[in-house]
């Protein structure tokens, strides 16, 4: 029963703030509001960690046939880091967010914090596919009008269509997994999801990250800077991600053509989305292809058959994307805290991603596994030059703010270092030492490379002098069309064209003067036909 009371919790939160700011606006309170119900949520979701697993259902619904299992919510080792990521989150958001009090947006925003944490909370805390089904619904409706109302201008709606198309796509696909599975496991769980639903639940996760085929979403807003507006880019990421790490081994076969095909085409996009976070105008810019690499990784764990590994990748991307981008406005006396985000991307041993190498690089050393740990040494590449990039001064801070801005990215590391401690039995691992000695020494070279290049040139025009710059940047190009599957696309487009000119070319050539007597015509050739076919 806790599990429900916490999100009820934070709703209820929600409702305050919205119904006090109404009736008598006072930012403080809305403020206080927020930050206390998101660290008791935050709080509540560590004692837990004691008593795991928990779960808690609804009465069965009726009718049996429509409904063959109530809904429910589990917490499991599986999902618990998720949950703590994104409270953690939430609750830096508001912290952080208090640089920018004096907005009359701000209460407005905090309360569409806390409502998406508790929404997108029972999607990751889902116990069985069809709550998992109707969370995602109201998930992607949230984000859809949040989207449309930010919007710069109508340019990016052919954007929002395909953005929705997608999610559509990928509900479809949990349908048609549950369904699969309801045959062989009928009313299975989240944790026991039966192998011949597993490739569809894999698609349905692909679809929605971006990875499966390789999709970038709508950048077109005037809010992408905003604690709210990061929330609500990353918290959908979470019950992805968990529904990954929940996949059963097994569920595709490793000597399947297909299992090969997935994995290459994983690694690379992770390869290209690595790329492009690192060649990015600015961190806020280069976020989808942050999604992108680590989701990549998690998938490829899922299909190396340990989905479990994938975990520490999912947190990475929640948490140290969050130091990182949380850090706006930009403070130089405290450049120093997104640097302690390496903490759970770096994957050195002893740290929260050292178990993540054992998802990513099996027995045998392929394409693949090289692509992976390029793509790690690129990734750690893209948050140092971000990191050393930041270099603004801001003033005028209020008192508070120069006390709870520090405190909301503090609490993001502190998060890394308990989860990368006790976040589940076997977390604290050595890892592939030699993996991790590897990206550390690509990364190494990258980095001598960049400082070189440093040095003789502006900052700003050190990429657009790299050797080969031009030939990478539309090899990047032509790699993400033919990931993202825009050639198969604009293929079907066409066919579907040339049905539509025949078909129309037919309309006119029926309904105009000769239309009867084409009609006759193929009249005759059609009982020309069947009385040839007929035998004597």
């Amino acid at each position: 029963m806790v599990i429900p009371l916490l999100i009820l919790l934070l709703l209820a939160a929600s409702a305050a703030i919205t119904v006090s700011h109404a009736v008598k606006p006072k930012v403080s309170r809305a403020w206080m509001i927020a930050l206390i119900s998101a660290l008791v949520a935050w709080l509540g979701f560590f004692v837990l960690r004691l008593y795991l697993p928990l779960s808690f259902a609804l009465p069965p619904w009726k009718p049996d046939v429509l409904f063959i299992s109530a809904p429910s919510l589990e917490l499991n080792y599986q999902n618990w880091p998720y949950a703590v990521s994104l409270v953690t989150l939430c609750t830096a958001v508001i912290l952080t967010d208090s640089t920018r009090s004096f907005l009359p947006s701000s209460p407005n925003a905090w309360a569409s914090a806390i409502a998406i944490t508790a929404v997108n909370l029972i999607g990751l805390l889902a116990g069985d596919p069809v709550t998992l089904m109707f969370a995602w619904v109201v998930i992607d409706t949230i984000e859809f009008v949040h989207l449309y109302q930010t919007r710069l201008d109508r340019s990016s709606d052919a954007g929002l269509a395909a953005f929705m198309s997608i999610r559509i796509l990928s509900v479809i696909a949990l349908a048609a997994g549950t369904v699969t599975g309801w045959l062989s496991m009928p009313a299975f769980g989240m944790a026991q999801i039966p192998q011949k639903a597993g490739i569809y639940f894999l698609l349905a996760a692909g679809l929605r990250l971006g990875v499966l085929p390789l999709n970038l979403p709508v950048q077109n807003s005037r809010d992408s800077k905003h604690g709210s507006a990061l929330l609500i880019r990353l918290a959908p990421v979470a019950s992805s991600l968990a529904l990954i790490a929940h996949l059963p081994q097994g569920f595709l076969s490793d000597a399947s053509g297909l299992h090969t095909v997935l994995l290459i085409l994983t690694a690379a996009a992770a390869l290209y989305a690595s790329a492009m976070w690192l060649s990015g105008k600015s961190q806020h810019k280069a976020l989808p292809y942050w999604i992108i690499a680590l989701a990549s990784f998690a998938i490829t764990c899922a299909l190396n058959d340990r989905a479990e590994t994938s975990r520490v990748w999912g947190v990475a991307l929640l948490l140290s994307g969050g130091v990182l981008f949380l850090f706006d406005p930009p403070i130089r006396r405290i450049r120093f805290l997104p640097l302690l985000g390496l903490i759970g991307i770096s994957a050195l041993p002893f740290t929260l991603s050292a178990g993540g190498w054992d998802g990513l690089l099996t027995g045998k050393f392929t394409l693949s596994a090289v692509f992976l740990l390029l793509s790690h040494a690129l990734l750690l590449l893209g948050f140092l030059r971000y990191s050393f990039e930041i270099s603004g001064t801001v003033t005028g801070l209020e008192k508070h703010a120069r006390i709870t801005y520090p405190l909301g990215l503090i609490l993001i590391v502190q998060t890394i270092i308990i989860i990368g401690l006790a976040g589940w039995p076997g977390v604290l691992t050595a890892g592939k030492w030699w993996a991790s000695l590897v990206s550390l020494a690509l990364t190494g070279l990258g980095a001598g490379l960049y400082l070189k290049l440093a040095a003789k040139l502006p900052l700003a025009s050190v990429a657009a002098n790299l050797p080969l710059y031009r030939f990478w940047t539309l090899l990047l190009k032509s790699f993400q069309q033919f990931l993202s599957l825009q050639w198969l696309y604009k293929a079907l487009a066409w066919l579907m064209g040339q049905f539509g000119a025949l078909a129309a070319l037919l309309n006119r050539v029926l309904d105009g003067e000769g239309g009867i007597l084409w009609s006759l015509v193929f009249l005759a050739v059609l009982i020309t036909l069947f009385l040839s076919g007929v035998k004597p």
